[in-house]
């Protein structure tokens, strides 16, 4: 798994160790703005594995243009009053009512469960495929 935000390099690092203080599951692999390879857009040009296995999860479907085929959109994360001001929204964010997302029914969980449904489908040891020739866009 990677961390890819086309913020700067030491926000990704600081995100990185919020969501993964141990380091199992993104370790080094941070893709920050500097990385990129074409200026405003995120590619999987930079990740390294086959575009037929990779999976997006993002926010922004506008940075995928050439990979929205591989891109779950997820719901936007409003925790500081900043991120609702910076999109132009009304509404109070997270910190504010002193909440959080529900751990059940949030948009991180509901995702989960799709990508655990994906994983299921896509490594099912009863298909009688070669694995090197699946597509996860396809499941």
């Amino acid at each position: 798994m990677y961390i890819y935000t086309m913020g700067e390099r030491p926000y990704a690092l600081e995100m990185a160790n919020l969501l993964d203080p141990g380091g199992i599951y993104f370790h080094s692999r941070v893709i920050a703005q500097g990385d990129c390879t074409q200026r405003h857009q995120k590619g999987l040009d930079v990740v390294v594995g086959q575009e037929s296995a990779v999976l997006i999860l993002d926010d922004t479907e506008a940075v995928w243009g050439k990979h929205k085929e591989n891109l779950i959109l997820m719901e936007r994360y409003h925790f500081f009053t900043s991120s609702c001001r910076q999109f132009g929204l009304k509404c109070k964010s997270l910190s504010e009512t002193k909440s959080d997302e529900n751990e059940v029914e949030g948009a991180l969980a509901s995702v989960l469960k799709v990508l655990q449904q994906i994983h299921t489908l896509f490594f099912d040891p009863e298909r009688r495929d070669n694995i090197m020739e699946r597509d996860v866009r396809q499941v």
